[in-house]
């Protein structure tokens, strides 16, 4: 009966400090978990700042960079413009200079001599026909030089009915028909040069000093006279109405006995 009684009296002693050693150990697992979850899960947000900071200028970079080119490539565009603007030349320059020229009292000078062959007339732009008249105007008026009035005629006729706007083909006509004693003829087709030749002073004047000449011809001297003047306004450096206007006032003088 004693022996008994110690024996169910020893067991307990013995599971509780199991039990109590087991709590112990149980504890300290889970303290050294703890601790290592801690120490595992503390660098995990380090590697993500590195990642959003790099992510961050790929991103921003591309859309920042264009704004400063699309302005350099702007202001050179305008630099580039105001460079050629300022090398173009002004067009109210040029008419400044042209009215400060008879401030100085000198006359206006006189257009150019326009007296050369007509076949410089004749571009790439110039139409057949035109070209083709005017070749045969140049050859009547070497007619006409060479004192060929019969010829220079014919040739000449060729010329209006080709082209019947060519002002030089009624100029020469004028002038072989003069020469021809046709004076009345002479200045019809002038007037017809004259229509057809309103832009170009030098060869104007060369009419009006035909004509002058075809009124003192027919003792149309008022006429002539004008004619004269108007020829040498177009050109001063007519010569052929200088020489009509000085063949005039001699013959208007009263011969002296």
């Amino acid at each position: 009966m004693h022996v008994k009684k110690s024996a169910t009296v020893t067991r307990p002693k013995v599971c509780g400090r199991g039990v109590s050693t087991f709590l112990l150990v149980f504890f300290t697992l889970a303290f050294v978990q703890g601790c290592a979850t801690l120490r595992i899960s503390r660098p995990a947000p380090v590697p993500t700042t590195p990642s959003a900071t790099t992510s961050a200028p790929r991103v921003s970079s591309p859309r920042t960079a264009p704004g400063p080119e699309k302005k350099n490539v702007l202001e050179q565009s305008s630099i580039k413009e105001e460079s050629l603007e300022e090398k173009r030349p002004l067009p109210q320059a040029k008419g400044k200079d042209r009215p400060t020229r008879p401030a100085f009292g000198k006359e206006a000078p006189a257009p150019l001599a326009d007296d050369s062959s007509l076949i410089a007339k004749i571009s790439p732009r110039t139409p057949p026909q035109r070209a083709a008249s005017l070749r045969l105007t140049e050859e009547g008026r070497k007619l006409i030089e060479s004192g060929d009035y019969a010829k220079a005629l014919a040739r000449l006729e060729k010329t209006i009915s080709i082209d019947s706007t060519n002002p030089y083909g009624y100029y020469y006509l004028g002038q072989t028909h003069f020469h021809l004693g046709r004076y009345q003829e002479s200045l019809n087709f002038l007037d017809v040069a004259e229509s057809l030749l309103a832009n170009e002073p030098f060869w104007l004047a060369e009419v009006f000093a035909l004509k002058g000449e075809n009124f003192r011809a027919l003792g149309f001297l008022q006429k002539a006279d004008s004619s004269y003047a108007q020829a040498l306004r177009l050109n001063p450096g007519n010569r052929l109405a200088t020489e009509g206007l000085n063949n005039l006032k001699g013959e208007n003088q009263p011969s002296s006995r």
